[in-house]
């Protein structure tokens, strides 16, 4: 007896010591209004709830205007918060059996820009420099615009720099958007933008650049 006793105490103590990760729809619900200000935490039930009955994920929201929700997967999922904007949430494995929360924020108006942010499970911020070396201006350059001579016109009239970030696959793929914001000059300078988006990989502990 003394030793089955021993035997449960000891693997209460083990279990106590494991970590279990938090799934993606836990921590979609109880995430802060902060980050999604214009939905309760009633109204990202709702999401949920209509999700798994195949139905038009849509809800109001508290500006007045529609949100909907267009994917939901295991370990990501995706909101319309309004006509022009869209927060991606996506989980990659971190340390000691839990997840990092990446929280993507797009503007959608004629040409996107995201912002990213990382949290715990507990949704304390994880600072993004610990984790991922944000792509420069020159990383989307092909050769011929690092060879011209006209390089620096060109970053002139590129002063102002957007880029979309969209998740896939255990990855984050970076596209820059802001080239058609030069106006009529833009065509000739499209071939020395690379055509594939950069594509920076989770290895559990930060991004690298593939």
């Amino acid at each position: 007896m003394n030793r089955r006793i021993f035997a449960i105490l000891l693997l209460s103590v083990v279990m106590a010591g494991v970590v279990r990760a938090e799934d993606l729809r836990s921590l979609f619900i109880n995430m802060p209004d902060s980050i999604m200000p214009a939905l309760t935490k009633s109204e990202r039930m709702d999401f949920l709830d209509y999700m798994d009955s195949n139905m038009k994920a849509r809800v109001q929201n508290k500006l007045g205007g529609e949100s909907e929700m267009i994917e939901l997967k295991e370990d990501m999922l995706s909101v319309r918060t309004s006509q022009s904007g869209r927060m991606d949430m996506v989980l990659f494995p971190y340390k000691k059996g839990t997840n990092l929360i990446c929280i993507i924020k797009t503007v959608t108006a004629q040409y996107d820009d995201s912002r990213l942010t990382f949290y715990n499970e507990d949704w304390t911020p994880v600072g993004s420099k610990s984790l991922i070396e944000l792509p420069q201006f020159d990383d989307y350059l092909t050769r011929e615009a690092l060879k011209s001579d006209s390089l620096d016109v060109f970053k002139k009239q590129s002063m102002l720099r957007l880029q979309s970030v969209t998740p896939v696959d255990g990855a984050l793929e970076f596209r820059y958007t802001s080239l058609d914001y030069i106006g009529e000059d833009a065509g000739k300078y499209r071939s020395w933008l690379k055509p594939e988006p950069l594509r920076y990989i989770w290895n559990g502990k930060r991004f690298r650049r593939k």
